[in-house]
């Protein structure tokens, strides 16, 4: 189903660190573009401000993913 003008919801995941390397592959095989802060999902970088490693992404919808992972 697709709507005209999506919304967009944030969705957080705390994963284990082996789950949130292989997101993290799966995004940059693919060529989306991630980042460290919600203001800023395009940026690169992983170094989350609340944890030791987080990313922030969108999907078509316009849904902000979020995933953090202890060191």
């Amino acid at each position: 189903m697709t709507v005209e003008n999506p919304v967009g919801l944030h969705l957080a995941f705390d994963v284990d660190p082996a789950t949130f390397d292989q997101v993290l592959a799966r995004l940059q095989a693919a060529g989306i573009p991630y980042g460290s802060e919600p203001d800023e999902p395009d940026n690169g970088r992983i170094d989350h401000p609340l944890c030791a490693r987080g990313l922030y992404f969108i999907d078509e919808a316009r849904n902000l993913y979020e995933l953090m992972s202890p060191a």
